[in-house]
Formats: structure tokens, C-alpha cells, sequence
């Protein structure tokens, strides 16, 4: 059985690894990059089927890696996930592209749902 594979990027460890437990426990296979660089260097590398991006980090925020996501070849899709509890950041994320933005602290259900919403709608 092949698993989905979702890249995480968020710089707080913690959430990372809770993220990727979570993933794991749910069927997918998830891969953890602490930095937007560190994220925008595995998607050039490796193939996706989502991305759950934080929004504020260290030296590339959010935002950055959204649009260079959108400038690369192999679009894949992104879900924000951020503690910016701000309706004009949620409506700016989706005009950039991200299929979806979910405050932290992050409802898992509501998490898992649009996953595999998102991933339905790549195939």
C-alpha cells in the first residue's frame, strides 16, 4: 500500500513531532523540515502530496515559502497552519494558494479532514 506523503515545515520541534506521530498513526508517511529553506529544499528533492506550512518562522515566514511553492513546477497543495488567529492572514493564505488555513492549537479532526480532502482532489 502506497502512503501519502506530507511534508511538515514549522520551526517548533514539538509541533513537528507531534504532527508526524499524528500522520503516522493516521496511515501517511510525513517528513519534518524545522525551516522554510529546509522545506523549499526537500520539495525541489523529493516528491509530495501536501504540505502543512506554518506561517511565522525564523528567516522565511510562511508566506515566502507559499509563493515559491507556487512557483515551482510541482505545484502541491498547502494547508497553513499557524497560532495567527487573523481572518484578513487566513483570507490573504488562500489568494496566495493554500487550500486551506487551520489555527493553532489544531483541531485534529478538522486536520485530518482536509487532508484527505486535498489529496483526493490532486488525483
Amino acid at each position: 500500500m502506497i502512503r501519502n506523503k506530507i511534508l511538515i515545515v514549522d520551526d517548533e520541534p514539538n509541533v513537528c513531532n507531534f504532527l508526524s506521530e499524528f500522520l503516522d498513526y493516521k496511515g501517511f508517511e510525513s517528513t519534518i523540515t524545522l525551516s522554510g529553506k529546509e522545506a523549499l529544499n526537500q520539495l525541489e528533492s523529493e516528491d509530495f502530496d501536501l504540505v502543512l506550512l506554518d506561517l511565522i518562522m525564523p528567516e522565511m515566514n510562511g508566506f515566502e515559502v507559499l509563493e515559491r511553492i507556487n512557483q515551482m513546477d510541482n505545484k502541491v497543495p498547502v494547508i497553513i497552519l499557524t497560532g495567527v488567529r487573523d481572518q484578513n492572514v487566513a483570507n490573504d493564505s488562500m489568494e496566495m494558494g493554500a487550500v486551506d488555513f487551520i489555527s493553532k492549537p489544531i483541531d485534529l479532526d478538522r486536520l485530518e479532514q482536509s487532508i484527505i480532502v486535498n489529496i483526493k482532489n490532486l488525483k
